[in-house]
């Protein structure tokens, strides 16, 4: 079912693209934080950023609209300093031990698909709107973990034998309201940005400890830039009248997701420890060119 819904909605924004859409690649920070045992302290490394993305499309001349944006995460190793977990019950002794936990490598990959359909509220041109829409979306990451291969085996050796390679796969659904607008500052310039904030609800499955839980929380993006506009013209064909534009975009885009009591287990042994918020978020500057008839 899953799946299904991912494929009918890339098919639909490959089919919208075709007339009007935009590339853009992105550089950026990426930063995890809780939900894996011994993740206390926040981790980021670099990611690169890969979209699909139309800012804001009316259909024909009515004030409705749609938008989206189909996002590919690539990110470096974010690497987990070793700790020491002073809690952690034993199953078998019935009493609290404590456990050292190995440093471990991480690393991010996955999609993210957001499709707004919305009204706009003020509209003078293509440049000039501030529209309202609902945010239908999901998110599909996936976390790669690994014991790292600078441990200090000595403080180590207990746990070492665990926490071997694994990959923890999250499907998320999103719902919620969004907002969008572009500001024309002259002919070749005009300002844009967005804000979204939506109810999520994650299912986190880890394969080497065969792992699956549950968990809400709220997704946020927020979205600021600048476009260049390189061409734009209008020919009457007869039948139809076409309106080719060509333009760039530089901007910044916000992502976090966030999400209330996850405990991933990546040893393999059902191991028990508290649970905590799991954050994600990420932090982009990326450039785009795009078209629209």
């Amino acid at each position: 079912m899953k799946n299904k819904i991912f494929k009918i909605s890339l098919a639909g924004l490959l089919a919208g693209s075709l007339y009007a859409g935009e590339i853009q690649t992105g550089k950026g920070t990426f930063e995890i934080k809780g939900g894996f045992i011994g993740l206390s302290e926040s981790i980021n490394t670099d990611v690169t950023t890969y979209s699909m993305v139309e800012e804001h499309k009316n259909f024909g001349s009515s004030s409705w609209f749609y938008k989206y944006n189909f996002t590919w995460y690539d990110s470096d190793q974010m690497i987990q300093a070793q700790s020491t977990i002073n809690s952690y019950p034993d199953t078998f002794l019935n009493n609290p031990v404590s456990l050292t936990v190995p440093s471990i490598d991480y690393r991010l990959q996955g999609m993210d698909l957001n499709l707004v359909l919305g009204k706009d509220l003020a509209h003078k041109s293509e440049n000039d709107y501030f529209g309202a829409g609902v945010m239908l979306g999901i998110s599909i990451p996936w976390i790669e973990s690994k014991k790292d291969e600078n441990n200090n085996d000595t403080l180590s050796d207990d746990s070492m034998d665990l926490m071997a390679k694994s990959k923890t796969k999250i499907y998320t659904y999103k719902i919620g309201p969004s907002f969008t607008a572009r500001k024309s500052l002259n002919k070749f310039f005009s300002v844009y940005g967005s804000a979204t904030y939506a109810y999520q609800r994650g299912t986190f499955k880890n394969d080497y400890a065969e792992s699956d839980l549950t968990a809400n929380g709220i997704f946020q993006e927020y979205d600021v830039g600048i476009r260049v506009h390189l061409l734009s013209s209008e020919h009457d064909l007869g039948w139809i009248t076409v309106s080719p534009r060509l333009y760039a975009t530089l901007g910044y885009r916000y992502t976090s997701w966030d999400f209330d009591d996850v405990n991933i287990d990546i040893t393999g042994t059902n191991t028990t420890f508290s649970q905590a918020n799991f954050k994600m978020n990420s932090s982009i500057a990326y450039f785009g060119i795009g078209y629209s008839f």
